[in-house]
């Protein structure tokens, strides 16, 4: 009687090993990126040397130092609060590089880009978006709650569209930014939202009647 024969895996290429190290390695390499500019742009502080003040103090208050009072300087300067969206890119560009297919490297790229778009679209309106409807103290910002960047983006929509028309204009593609960079669906997370709603009421609905 013949013994039924075991098939073997085929062994593992041996630059498969190299690859996964590496996309370890970028992950925790561009993570610490992220904590260190998130940390710099928390810790900014307008005394600090950067692109909009010039000082020749040797104490600087920001916790990334000389090169992270400047980074948040400039960033804050021309993207104001948008700014921190930058740390939240590199963390999860880092996460999809390390995530991606080992099999399509060119569907990763794909994938990338289309992230990229959404985000370049999402920091554009959503700085326009901050300028038009938000207002700070002097001081705590280099520019204004969207920067540089969402004053050029504000008038260049106000004149021709008014300030309703402008903001309804950003406030579309803003949403379709988050979109693209987040791959979230609106209109499924209204639905969500919508059953949770349904679903509480019938409970308190049922408690009240045990009442």
């Amino acid at each position: 009687m013949a013994q039924a024969t075991r098939k073997k895996d085929p062994p593992a290429h041996p630059a498969a090993h190299h690859v996964h190290g590496l996309r370890e390695g970028a992950l925790f390499i561009f993570g610490a990126i992220a904590i260190y500019m998130f940390l710099s742009l928390l810790s900014y502080h307008p005394t600090d040397p950067g692109c909009s003040y010039s000082t020749q103090t040797e104490q600087i208050s920001n916790a990334g130092g000389l090169v992270g009072a400047w980074f948040a300087s400039l960033f804050l300067f021309y993207f104001g609060y948008l700014a921190y969206l930058f740390p939240v890119m590199v963390a999860y560009a880092s996460w999809l590089l390390y995530r991606g297919s080992h099999h399509n490297p060119s569907l990763n790229i794909r994938l990338l880009l289309l992230r990229s778009s959404g985000f370049l679209l999402t920091v554009i309106t959503g700085a326009g978006l901050a300028t038009l409807h938000f207002s700070l103290p002097s001081g705590q910002l280099p520019a204004n709650p969207g920067g540089i960047l969402g004053e050029i983006t504000s008038k260049l929509l106000v004149a021709p569209f008014s300030f309703i028309g402008a903001t309804l204009f950003l406030l579309a593609l803003f949403l379709t930014g988050i979109s693209l960079f987040t791959g979230l669906s609106w209109l499924s997370l209204i639905d969500g939202l919508g059953r949770i709603t349904l679903s509480l009421f019938a409970t308190v609905g049922a408690l009240g009647k045990r009442l």
